[in-house]
């Protein structure tokens, strides 16, 4: 979720492309879109963006807990596109009113004042009581006798739906509409200053917060997600709007970028032919490494409200940066050999989540779901290998991976 995705792709001549294979082979490397980036300076100005590029792991982190850097981009920031959107394209605006009321859009104290709202929802307690739920449902997504499964459609799509709509305590048939949403707010992020984007998802947006209305109307399970949010909407701390978007926001969180991570962390293992050593190391463990390797959210974006002094070069007032996490994860003064996929590494710190205020809220669930996903696989099958290659679409300048065919068996079975 950050300012256009596409943009930093493009900004440079690409080495490669992913997915993982070209013309039915596999390439060396998943993320090869951003790493060429770190050829350049940690820090650089993009002249055809007219945006800020930072790839260094050190500056990453600083700039993450910069007082300077404002995390209200969608309302303050404007890249080229906006301006050129101006002239014809499009209307140049930033995105729904709605999103920018999102608390990852917001600065303290605002941001802090809505996030504790739900934190509750994510607390190691919440969390353990969460795992049996999620085991549940990976089982009986597991349970078809099947000669192939596609862990996108048949796993990671449908669990990070339910999952979320049970903590939010939205009804089961809320789950399905997730997947329809999702692609058109994703592209409201990074691509708002095209009209069919801006239609498509306020489309999604008014849904989204219809079925919120609607679950509100009902029984809502106490403790819920949208339980706290009507109990501080009753006590008179946050407005009806800020209901819906704290609920949109953790709908599309929830599941765009858990549902990403559980198809990037298989699709990784097997790429690298890592398998055995994730169920080697332990699910827990390779985690941790899967989430450096391969991250859901490339890259945020920040919008400069002083000065910023960093690695020589100063960010002027009014300036957009985007923080590029994949390739800052990538980062060769910070892990050995950063370009392989090793379940093994033991890993201080990576910025997968993000650093800071801002650090990622749903970042336990996340690792829970994808966790159990691995754990079940492992005890299903212990080798695992591609049906088929993986397939994907470009949306808007993002690749979103559709299908990953897999099938397994037992090392006897060999």
């Amino acid at each position: 979720m950050s300012d256009p995705q596409r943009t930093a792709q493009d900004a440079a001549p690409r080495t490669g492309r992913c997915p993982y294979h070209v013309s039915g082979r596999a390439q060396a490397d998943p993320c090869t879109d951003y790493l060429h980036l770190r050829d350049d300076e940690s820090v650089r100005w993009d002249e055809d963006l007219g945006v800020w590029l930072v790839t260094g792991f050190r500056e990453v982190t600083e700039l993450l807990r910069h007082p300077s850097l404002s995390a209200a981009w969608p309302e303050q920031g404007r890249s080229k596109l906006h301006t050129s959107a101006e002239d014809g394209s499009g209307d140049g605006s930033r995105t729904s009113e709605l999103v920018r009321r999102w608390f990852m859009f917001n600065d303290d104290p605002a941001h802090a004042d809505a996030r504790k709202i739900v934190a509750p929802l994510f607390s190691a307690e919440r969390l353990a009581a969460a795992r049996p739920v999620v085991e549940k449902l990976v089982d009986e997504l597991l349970a078809p006798e099947r000669d192939v499964l596609d862990v996108m459609e048949d796993l990671a799509v449908p669990l990070s739906s339910r999952v979320i709509c049970h903590i939010l305590g939205l009804p089961d048939d809320v789950a399905p509409r997730l997947a329809v949403w999702a692609p058109d707010i994703a592209a409201l992020l990074v691509a708002d200053y095209l009209p069919e984007v801006v239609t498509r998802g306020y489309q999604a947006l008014h849904e989204v917060t219809a079925a919120v209305d609607d679950a509100l109307r009902g029984e809502v399970p106490e403790g819920s997600g949208l339980w706290l949010l009507a109990e501080a909407h009753g006590r008179g701390e946050i407005e009806l709007q800020d209901v819906w978007a704290t609920a949109s926001l953790l709908i599309y969180a929830g599941f765009e970028t858990t549902s990403t991570f559980i198809g990037k962390a298989v699709r990784a293992a097997l790429h690298a032919g890592a398998w055995a050593e994730v169920l080697e190391a332990g699910p827990t463990a390779a985690v941790e490494e899967l989430l450096r390797f391969d991250t859901s959210v490339q890259q945020l974006a920040r919008f400069a409200t002083a000065p910023v002094d960093v690695a020589g070069h100063r960010i002027e007032a009014g300036d957009l940066v985007l923080i590029m996490l994949g390739a800052a994860n990538r980062s060769p003064a910070v892990f050995g050999d950063p370009d392989h996929l090793r379940p093994g590494r033991e890993i201080r710190r990576h910025l997968t989540f993000g650093f800071g205020a801002h650090y990622c809220l749903g970042a336990g669930l996340a690792r829970l779901e994808t966790e159990v996903v691995l754990r079940r696989l492992g005890a299903r099958w212990d080798v695992v290998e591609e049906a088929a290659a993986p397939v994907t679409r470009s949306h808007y300048g993002l690749t979103v991976l559709e299908h990953l065919k897999v099938r397994g068996g037992t090392r006897n079975d060999a």
